[in-house]
């Protein structure tokens, strides 16, 4: 595998050290951090690139396991797959991160978990995660950066691979995909199914609450392309998952006569065109849809509760090709709308947005400069702007910076939802983003140190207040997102390793108090050795302790874990692959909700030792 690990700015061979030297020369290509296609190398940006080998690697995971496991990431769930998901990155809010999936947004528009515990990795072809100022190109929601997720896509030839493994709690998934194509067309069709039967979300819950937590996703995935000509490309694609989670809602007596669920179902569609308009133009025109429904029914809402978010995005991006680099220009219209049952004041908003961005290298010198102009309707006019710089110190040594502006607007529920806080006087979120790094890289080995500080004013959050009110959204306060990231990665006697260190400081300079649920300090050690047609890996987490809320009063303790990977070539198409997590079988915390009946807080349980194993073919 390859793998860019930024802030390591380098080319890491993590996977198959057989390939090593002949995938030096191979270095990957990313989108997300300039909006055009740019060698990583090349990236003033703090990027992460996780391939289809690491992906595969993750074998019986979720997406959300994947990017637990991320330099700068942390995530706090509320039981297991399917469950509730909170990510962190850079000690941003999880609705300061943007996501996309093939450019389109999924951020939902209300507070019911990262939409990320819906996809399914058989989908994924790539991730890439933007950290920091280099996201401005974005827009709102992008204070902490982008993660983008690559469905897979048709490829030349007529192709068909498949998956199916087992695990404890009875984890079971499945996959099987068919590709085509030759020089004219491509096209893909496939389908998945995960199932989980085992834990329950709430860790000693004495009432029905205190049963395995299921969870069941089927989802399938078309996609299709033209090429007419060289240089041009119209493509549509579509995909949808649907399915149930099981959760606990809350330590309560009344809940025993309630099996907490939560039915879900998730689709989005895109039409696409690019076109090379001349030698140094290229176009690209995209409209799509992303629509997230859910029902809950628990002890509030016994009879169901159902919320249906859209977001449709029209845009249409030109990059050219100057005398001295590279110009990129877009506009881009977005409409989001709720369908609730208990209804709000307003249930539709909009963004219409331009941006320009100029990437140049200089002899040792690279710039990067990028602003863009939003006009929301429900905050009016906001510009956002950044600049980043690099300077090659020598053949091997690169130091760069960069700051950034951001913008964030309340979701529609803080807005308007009636009974959850809604609060039609919120202000956006406004953040100043600022970064410094330090990159040394041979080739084989490299190493980074990366300092970044985030400012974000008017952060909203959630107040309690006495009944019948209970709570309502305000901005009441400014938060301080400073951290270091320390990186190695390279080849030290035949084995793969990798290493990272996070310090994180995320306070609420308001009340002087640490952010809930984003630990100071992380570490994390990755080994990977091959021999012949065998491969093992382990890993060595270390996360410290956090506050489950912002008022440190409810602490969760740090923890320590080591998984196992490991996989077998049968031949070059067919290969088993086996993966072992939480080896010593540690009892840990994510996160915590309240007890309303024992305790004033009651854990979130979280998997013990487990084991999956499955078998692969992949031509």
């Amino acid at each position: 595998m390859q793998l860019r690990l930024k802030p390591v700015a380098a080319l890491l061979p993590l996977l198959f050290v057989s390939q090593l030297h002949a995938q030096q020369s191979l270095e990957p290509v990313v989108v997300t951090a300039t909006r055009v296609e740019t060698r990583v190398s090349e990236v003033l940006s703090d990027i992460t690139v996780i391939d289809r080998a690491e992906i595969e690697r993750s074998a019986g995971g979720t997406v959300i396991d994947l990017l637990s496991r991320q330099p700068g990431v942390q995530v706090a769930t509320s039981g297991g797959p399917g469950t509730s998901a909170s990510l962190y990155l850079r000690g941003a809010k999880p609705d300061q991160t943007k996501v996309l999936i093939d450019g389109l947004p999924i951020n939902s528009i209300d507070a019911s978990g990262s939409p990320l515990r819906f996809i399914p990795l058989a989908n994924v072809e790539r991730i890439e995660i933007l950290r920091g100022p280099g996201s401005m190109l974005y827009g709102a929601d992008a204070v902490g950066g982008v993660i983008q997720i690559f469905t897979r896509k048709g490829t030349p030839g007529l192709k068909a691979d498949g998956f199916v493994g087992y695990g404890s709690d009875d984890t079971f998934k499945t996959s099987a995909g068919v590709s085509a194509g030759n020089e004219r067309w491509r096209f893909r069709v496939e389908g998945s199914h995960d199932d989980f039967r085992g834990i329950s979300a709430m860790r000693d819950a004495t009432n029905k609450d205190g049963d395995k937590d299921g969870y069941r996703n089927t989802g399938g995935a078309i996609s299709t392309s033209f090429l007419p000509a060289e240089g041009h490309e119209i493509g549509l694609s579509f995909r949808q998952n649907e399915g149930r989670a099981h959760y606990d809602s809350g330590d309560v007596p009344a809940a025993s006569l309630f099996d907490a669920y939560q039915d879900f179902r998730t689709k989005q569609w895109q039409v696409f065109a690019r076109n090379r308009l001349s030698a140094n133009w290229n176009s690209q025109l995209q409209y799509g849809q992303t629509t997230d429904w859910q029902k809950n029914v628990s002890t509030w809402s016994p009879s169901g509760s159902d919320f249906e978010t859209e977001s449709r995005l029209l845009s249409w991006q030109n990059d050219v090709s100057l005398a001295l680099g590279t110009l990129v220009a877009g506009l881009e219209r977005l409409e989001q709308e709720a369908r609730v049952q208990d209804g709000f004041d307003a249930t539709e908003i909009s963004n219409n947005s331009v941006y320009i961005g100029w990437n140049a290298d200089m002899g040792p010198h690279r710039w990067q400069l990028s602003g863009r102009h939003d006009d929301h309707s429900e905050f009016g006019s906001e510009n956002t702007y950044g600049l980043a710089y690099g300077y090659q110190l020598t053949s091997m040594l690169r130091a760069q910076a960069s700051y950034g502006t951001s913008f964030k607007a309340p979701r529609l529920d803080e807005l308007f939802h009636p009974t959850w806080g809604g609060n039609p006087d919120l202000k956006p979120e406004k953040g100043e983003n600022r970064e410094l790094a330090l990159i040394w890289d041979n080739g084989v080995h490299s190493v980074s140190a990366t300092y970044y500080r985030n400012d974000v004013e008017d952060l909203i959050t959630y107040v309690s207040l006495p009944p019948p009110v209970w709570g309502r959204n305000e901005n009441v306060q400014e938060a301080r997102l400073e951290g270091l990231t320390l990186a190695y990665a390279g080849n030290l006697g035949g084995v793969d390793v990798r290493a990272t260190y996070d310090w994180l400081d995320a306070t609420n300079e308001t009340t002087d108090k640490r952010l809930g649920r984003r630990a100071e300090h992380k570490a994390q050690l990755d080994l990977m050795k091959t021999w012949g047609a065998f491969q093992a890996g382990m890993e060595l987490i270390a996360v410290g302790s956090r506050y489950n809320d912002n008022n440190e009063t409810n602490k969760l303790g740090g923890y320590g874990l080591v998984n196992l990977t490991g996989r077998y070539a049968i031949n070059r198409n067919l290969a088993l692959e086996a993966r072992v997590d939480n080896l010593f079988d540690r009892e840990y915390e994510l996160a915590r909700a309240y007890g309303w009946s024992g305790p004033a807080y009651v854990a979130y349980d979280t998997p013990g030792l487990n084991a999956f194993v499955g078998i692969r073919y992949t031509p």
